[in-house]
């Protein structure tokens, strides 16, 4: 057997004796290093002759003693190139401070730079929210992690990707540096790299690098990177050049591929979407995953010249007409068969329990199929369309289905539309997608009609609604489209439903509660307001702790907004 420097062929000799016994296997004392088995000679020297087993021992506290501390320092490694001090922005201390107390509240320790609990009492969740307000102001003040903080910040992306993108701005330099020493760090926070911050790889940033030096760093990553580094290449690939990124794809081994990685990197298409991805996309439709087959169908619905598409919306429009019967007007649907073999093939899979799967094709076809062309089959507006009666009692179907479209095709008009019929609607079909599709019509608004459209359904919903979980559905939905911190219009709007739903039921709305908390304006004005609303409550109604909780948060984030001024 031959000797090693670093000892771990003897270790293994000796391991291998102490497992089958002195008497099966003697010592093999000629794997040791030469200064252990001098050592070991020596000390029998001294003792005169032992036993096979206390030379077993022997040997193996020789070599422990040697492999820990018996070997001359290396000599062939690079040291660490030091931790870059310029461009960090420090934090105003009382925020330094805030960081601090929220990690404790949370349990995370920096003792060591480990991460040394995990729930912590005490407001965790408040203290979660806080952090990610707290992450989202230090990025707004360009302001860098203070370095101790670092290592828990950075457990922390690990554990949680929503905070791995919150900690990624605002590591600085030196944060960077110290993600590239760890290999679950740097693959947390890598996919968030801002732009401009140093490379993972040790070397300059990418606003540094001449284009084919990025080209190449990029190209490794396609070639032999991780599942998350490939889907992040192609993204920016995609949105760089969509021609490369389509030719890559095309020279993929889809087989070889994971279902999950197929179906992002179809995905991945949906920047700068054109016709000539009809190919690619013909090719995912057939995919053996429904999930690639469906993708593929949701972008193939989004050019409507496909050859696919137009199969669609034929079949769609055929099943529904616009009727005159005596006085009125009426929509009738005739449901497609879906074993008609002229239908185009969908991924529509089984239908859910109670549905037919006429309705089920309905439903597909009609959501793939652009809104605006039922105004021009039918000749009649949006406006006109949604208030007409549907025949044979399909109109929640169709209704859902137009909503669904919608948001597919992202059509603005439509949007406004069916959301402004929802408001103030307890029943029927405006209800039923207001829940279901709510907040994807909302999002299609612009920021500030969004706002206002939120207003205008939380109030709709204060003047009608009962307290029931119907009504508080629909708002919760309503207001998870805005974004904090809200604009007093819709603030006024939300404490005028907590204060009204408060008394009408004892059921509290705790998801409400939450949202409402973090964003509602961060101001003195409007904690007081809150915690007025709790204070004009029965003692043992159990929305005025609640609602308190709500203040005291306001309150707290109002005084995070100063400590950063």
């Amino acid at each position: 057997m031959t000797t090693s420097t670093s000892g771990e062929a003897g270790w293994n000799a000796l391991v291998g004796t102490a497992l089958l016994g002195t008497d099966r296997r003697p010592a093999d004392l000629t794997a040791l290093p030469a200064p252990a088995a001098a050592a070991l000679t020596e000390v029998r020297t001294a003792v005169g002759a032992v036993d096979a087993a206390t030379t077993l021992l022997d040997a193996a506290a020789l070599l422990t003693l040697y492999r820990r501390a018996g070997r001359v320092p290396l000599t062939d490694r690079t040291p660490l190139v030091p931790a870059p001090v310029d461009g960090e922005r420090p934090l105003p201390a009382a925020a330094a401070a805030r960081l601090g107390s929220l990690l404790a509240r949370l349990g995370l320790g920096t003792q060591g730079g480990s991460t040394s609990g995990g729930g912590g009492g005490g407001g965790g969740a408040r203290a979660d929210a806080l952090l990610r307000t707290w992450l989202q102001l230090t990025r707004d003040a360009r302001c860098t992690v203070p370095p101790v903080r670092l290592p828990v910040l950075l457990d922390l992306a690990v554990r949680r990707p929503e905070i791995a993108a919150a900690v990624a701005p605002v590591l600085g330099p030196r944060g960077w540096w110290l993600a590239e020493q760890r290999a679950d760090w740097a693959d947390a926070v890598g996919p968030h790299r801002p732009s401009g911050t140093p490379s993972l790889h040790g070397g300059p940033g990418p606003d540094e690098l001449g284009q084919q030096d990025d080209e190449q760093e990029l190209d490794a990553a396609w070639e032999h990177g991780s599942a998350a580094d490939r889907r992040a290449w192609l993204q920016q690939l995609r949105q760089r050049d969509p021609a490369a990124a389509r030719t890559a794809l095309l020279a993929l081994t889809w087989r070889s591929e994971r279902a999950d990685d197929r179906a992002a990197f179809i995905a991945a298409l949906t920047a700068g979407l054109s016709h000539e991805d009809e190919e690619l996309l013909e090719r995912a439709r057939v995919d053996r995953s429904q999930d690639v087959r469906r993708t593929a169908e949701g972008l193939l619905a989004r050019l409507p010249e496909a050859a696919w598409s137009r199969q669609v919306h034929r079949a769609a429009l055929a099943a529904v007409h616009l009727q005159r019967q005596r006085l009125r007007r009426i929509l009738v649907v005739t449901l497609p068969d879906p074993a008609d073999p002229a239908l185009p093939v969908m991924s529509a899979g089984t239908a859910p329990a109670g549905v037919g799967p006429g309705v089920w094709a309905l439903q597909h076809l009609i959501a793939i199929t652009p809104p605006s062309a039922w105004e021009e089959a039918l000749g009649e507006t949006v406006e006109g369309l949604i208030v007409l009666p549907v025949d044979g009692g399909l109109g929640r179907d169709l209704h859902a289905a137009w909503a669904q479209a919608t948001v597919l095709h992202r059509d603005v008009r439509w949007a406004r539309t069916l959301l402004n019929a929802s408001v103030g609607a307890s029943a029927g079909y405006a209800a039923g997608y207001a829940v279901q599709h709510g907040a994807e019509l909302l999002a299609l608004l612009p920021q500030d009609e969004r706002a206002t459209a939120v207003a205008a359904l939380v109030t709709a919903a204060t003047r009608t609604g009962t307290g029931d979980d119907s009504t508080g559905d629909r708002v919760g939905v309503a207001v998870a489209a805005c974004p904090g911190p809200w604009p007093q219009l819709l603030a006024d709007a939300v404490l005028d439903w907590l204060a009204k739903a408060a008394r009408r039921s004892r059921w509290v709305r705790h998801d409400l509660l939450e949202r409402a908390a973090h964003c509602l304006p961060a101001t003195l004005s409007t904690a007081g307001a809150v915690r007025a609303v709790a204070e004009n409550l029965q003692v043992d109604n159990p929305w005025r702790p609640a609602l308190s909780d709500v203040a005291d948060t306001v309150a707290e984030r109002h005084q995070m907004l100063e400590e950063f001024r």
